[in-house]
């Protein structure tokens, strides 16, 4: 198959007039002339994946003399970047037609670079010119001025990260190195434009010295030349950073003062002529360029959520932290949970055991641990900013009430709990909180939520209202034999044996609902996801009223 898709490449490409190019063995690399007639530009191509999952590489031969100016979509070795990374999809099939668009595709691309026709293409992809060392940015959106570049550890051993903030930053919270972080830091400058940056196409790039920053400067944003120089004589030290907000980004650079002027006198006595000094010296005041990427705290838990509501701010309660729970804990917290001036408190009394290991969230580091403190210390660790807080015991005697949260929601699966719940939901109506209960059927062949605390809608309770009766809405079809497993040797003497993928899909459903809940459109209050068609009955999700029979609700009303 290789071979014969080599052979119809060779043809295709042959046939636009492309030699092959057996200078570099183990390379599919032919080479030819594009814009014929016109421009007539020397290119090379290569085909290093015949599957097609990475894109042929086309570049323009370094003996072509290219215009003294820099041209868009041209990476440093001359290749050209002629699709974005996902923007087509090439035929496998047909590997000499999938080369020809390509080829196709990139003297576009070159033709209008070298005739100017594509310069507005610098600002979208200005962070590819920019060439530049990562850091990450957790400032309010509309902040501008003295801000502090943090050193820390966020992985593990070695694993400097460098971060822009307030002193409020999460970042602090979550350092993993020495605990005199606040010693290695240094002062930035936060400005804004409102125009996207961009490089001066006939100018030197990139930008490696302070005159070189300046030079940019008056071309993209001429309001912040010599911004670095004055900000130097409101601060102490030899080093300091500009950080720049713009549509298109945020950019900055370092600047540290040169060796022979860390003196007293120009860093002390005589700072204020400091800036005159650097600007005097541009060109041997070496500058480090920084690209910042966004890591506030709602951007994190906001970007995928579009024009959704996240649960920013929201008081949640979540009991049971088991092979429900814990997947859903995780999935409530990455939507924003405990953010804000919210909070999200677990609650479960039982331990981790090596039993619950193949469907729960948690892993051997938490071995009997409790359930709730274990996925409470297990999501401080990975997500920032949150509230997370553990109750290891009966949620029925927690400390604080359960009028004081928002929701409450029961992923325990224990029928006998989770009626005692509703009952206390319904009794104190209108004060309690809205209530969630999430839980599987059988062995995982469906998964079911209901949110309650409406009294014009159903309740637990409502769904089967004779405890050995007949569900209101069947999803089992003709009870068969449940299947149970049991383990005495090992202290597991019994369970109901589904896979995790039914967990992580019950925990999705009850999320889903949290979501909309939060966005005032709660849609159907009772949900059904089927996983078992030969065990459960397709049944589409309603808002069901309460049932007269219920003994919860229906003596209330």
């Amino acid at each position: 198959m290789a071979d014969e898709a080599r052979a119809r490449i060779h043809d295709a490409l042959t046939h636009r007039g492309f030699v092959a190019d057996f200078s570099r063995p183990g390379r599919d690399r032919y080479v030819g002339v594009i814009d014929r007639g016109n421009l007539d530009v020397p290119v090379w191509l290569d085909v290093p994946d015949l599957d097609f999952v990475d894109l042929p590489v086309i570049g323009i031969d370094r003996r072509y003399q290219l215009r003294t100016r820099a041209l868009p979509h041209l990476g440093p070795d001359r290749e050209v970047c002629y699709f974005a990374k996902g923007a087509v999809v090439l035929d496998r099939y047909d590997p000499g037609g999938a080369v020809l668009l390509c080829l196709e595709q990139a003297e576009k691309v070159i033709r209008d670079a070298i005739r100017g026709r594509s310069d507005a293409a610098f600002a979208d992809e200005f962070w590819a010119y920019w060439l530049a060392t990562p850091m990450l940015l957790d400032l309010p959106e509309d902040y501008t001025g003295p801000a502090t570049a943090y050193f820390i550890v966020l992985g593990g051993e070695n694993s400097m990260a460098r971060v822009l903030a307030l002193k409020s930053t999460w970042a602090l919270k979550m350092h993993r190195g020495p605990k005199n972080v606040t010693s290695v830091t240094e002062p930035a400058l936060v400005v804004r434009t409102d125009r996207p940056l961009t490089l001066d196409p006939s100018g030197p790039w990139p930008p490696m010295d302070l005159a070189g920053l300046n030079r940019w400067l008056c071309y993209a944003a001429p309001e912040h030349v010599g911004a670095l120089e004055r900000f130097m004589l409101t601060i102490k030290g030899e080093a300091a950073i500009l950080a720049i907000k713009t549509p298109n980004g945020a950019y900055g650079c370092r600047m540290t003062v040169p060796k022979r002027f860390c003196t007293t006198e120009f860093l002390t006595t005589r700072r204020v002529a400091l800036p005159g000094v650097l600007m005097k010296h541009a060109a041997s005041v070496a500058i480090e360029r920084y690209a910042f990427e966004e890591a506030s705290l709602s951007y994190i838990y906001g970007r995928n959520m579009g024009s959704r509501m996240n649960l920013k701010g929201k008081k949640i309660l979540l009991i049971g932290c088991g092979t429900i729970g814990g997947f859903l804990a995780q999935q409530l917290a990455q939507s924003g949970a405990g953010a804000g001036k919210g909070y999200l408190t677990l609650a479960d009394s039982e331990t981790l055991k090596t039993a619950n290991l193949g469907r729960h969230l948690l892993g051997v580091p938490y071995l009997d641990r409790n359930k709730a403190e274990a996925c409470a210390e297990f999501l401080n660790s990975q997500l920032p900013g949150l509230a997370i807080e553990p109750h290891a015991g009966d949620a029925r005697k927690m400390r604080t009430p359960l009028s004081a949260y928002d929701i409450v929601i029961d992923a325990t699966g224990e029928e006998a709990l989770s009626l005692a719940l509703n009952a206390r939901a319904v009794g104190g109506r209108p004060q309690s909180p809205a209530h969630l209960f999430v839980w599987l059927l059988g062995n995982g062949a469906a998964a079911q939520a209901i949110l309650t605390g409406e009294p014009d809608k159903a309740c637990l309770k409502c769904l089967k209202p004779t405890l050995g009766g007949e569900p209101r809405f069947r999803i089992l079809r003709e009870p068969g034999e449940l299947e149970v497993g049991s383990n005495l040797s090992c202290s597991d003497p019994h369970y109901i044996p589904f896979p995790v993928s039914r967990s992580v899909a019950a925990a999705a459903l009850a999320c889903d609902l949290v979501l909309d809940w939060a966005n005032g459109q709660p849609g159907h209050r009772l949900r059904n996801h089927i996983f078992d068609q030969k065990a459960a009955f397709q049944s589409a999700s309603s808002s069901p009223a309460p049932s007269r029979a219920c003994p919860e609700c229906g003596a209330r009303t």
